[in-house]
């Protein structure tokens, strides 16, 4: 992968992939502002900051933003996870330059006029009062406030806590821009038919006003610890099914194990094809519609879960089935084939990525925001495959006890345990 990078005065890292043959490029800005750097007791300023930097600038209101992104054929949207507020976007290679204008002028100069304001208020607190309804998002939520203490950037979802946004003001709003949505630390990759020298100059120039608001907050996050299994039933009005949600904290993106955990992960559970547990609970026995583990990537302990969708009769088996198969991996019962597979579904997955702009420069953001090394991407496949049978089992056994577990389960009252 032919990498470019460049630092911009105000400290925005640029990194560009030239494809040539391509008349489209991808863009994706990551900006340090996700969860684990909002303000203590404010889950949510950081999401709901993010959606009204999209409802219009001091410079165009939200239509006529909305408009000149619509006038080259460019999508855009802004997402906040647990690490980053991440900004992707698409268009032509010709019309990159406006791209990143209208891009810099959403983040650098946001008006978060009061009527804007209030509107993306009432959507978000509509979709908490959906998500009190849905028996994933309960699920998450039950299991979250399981797992992390009391003044933990991840006790909450993403989301936010339905009190914190309906307080929330367009002045709250700009306070948590100025010192959130700031250049240091936030990385601009562009991947397609470019030249770097020309998204450098474009880059310097539509983020040139883009400046630090002060000092970045010092914010003490409290240790996340099961000290054993814990379990937390809601039960959901009118539903059929059950969403379970078992897992526990997971370990920091710049951990060095942290590779060999995405290998544990995929040969737990992370799919129903190359996991031990996804292919038994979900293929073999029939026991869930769906079943998939994820492991979250941030500067802190991120969830590390197991998601299933079970009728309530088959709760307390799925459950139960999936801990057997994690049991087996602490034990040592797991085979070479069993790494064999996950580590070519793994690597299987990045070389599907290098076939479009967008999985191109999502590959190479996360080693650009981590600060992996400028060859991560080239390296990262063959890391994967180091990945020894002793280290998925040390990883299982450091991170994911069997006996020391969160179980949230939200649906249906469950069938009564013999």
């Amino acid at each position: 992968m032919d990498v470019r990078r460049h630092r911009l005065e105000n400290g925005l890292r640029v990194a560009v992939v030239p494809i040539p043959g391509l008349l489209s490029a991808a863009v994706l800005l990551a900006i340090e502002a996700g969860q684990w750097f909002e303000p203590a007791g404010r889950p949510g300023i950081g999401r709901l900051c993010a959606q009204a930097m999209l409802r219009g600038t001091t410079t165009r209101d939200a239509k006529t933003w909305a408009d000149a992104l619509d006038g080259i054929g460019a999508a855009a949207r802004l997402d906040v996870g647990s690490h980053a507020a991440t900004f992707s976007a698409q268009s032509l290679s010709s019309d990159l330059d406006v791209l990143l204008e209208l891009m810099a002028d959403a983040v650098v100069r946001p008006a978060f006029a009061d009527k804007e304001v209030e509107l993306v208020r009432q959507q978000t607190v509509a979709q908490i009062e959906e998500d009190a309804k849905n028996t994933r998002a309960v699920a998450e939520s039950a299991w979250r406030e399981l797992v992390y203490p009391k003044g933990h950037p991840f006790r909450a979802r993403p989301i936010g806590d339905l009190e914190v946004v309906r307080g929330a003001s367009a002045s709250d709003l700009r306070e948590h821009h100025r010192r959130a949505i700031r250049p240091d630390g936030a990385v601009l990759v562009v991947a397609g038919g470019v030249d770097a020298k020309q998204v450098f100059d474009a880059a310097a120039k539509a983020f040139s006003s883009w400046r630090t608001g002060g000092p970045r907050d010092d914010r003490k996050v409290p240790e996340a610890r099961l000290a054993t299994a814990v379990r937390k039933l809601d039960v959901v009005p009118d539903k059929t099914q059950s969403d379970v949600v078992l897992g526990w904290p997971g370990l920091p993106r710049t951990d060095p194990r942290f590779v060999a955990a995405r290998v544990t992960n995929m040969v737990f559970a992370a799919d129903t094809f190359a996991s031990r547990a996804g292919h038994v609970v979900r293929d073999e026995l029939g026991l869930a519609y769906y079943v998939f583990s994820t492991l979250g990537g941030s500067r802190g302990q991120s969830p590390w879960v197991v998601r299933m969708g079970v009728n309530p009769i088959n709760v307390d088996r799925a459950v139960s089935t999936t801990l057997e198969e994690l049991r087996k991996i602490v034990d040592g019962k797991v085979s070479p084939d069993d790494l064999d597979l996950a580590q070519d579904k793994l690597v299987g997955e990045l070389d599907i990525a290098r076939e479009s702009p967008a999985g191109v420069a999502s590959l190479l953001l996360e080693g650009e925001v981590f600060e992996l090394g400028n060859d991560y991407a080239e390296r990262y496949p063959g890391e994967l495959r180091a990945v020894t049978l002793d280290q998925v089992i040390e990883i299982a056994r450091a991170f994911l006890p069997p006996d020391r577990h969160a179980l949230a389960i939200a649906g249906p009252p469950l069938p009564e345990r013999d």
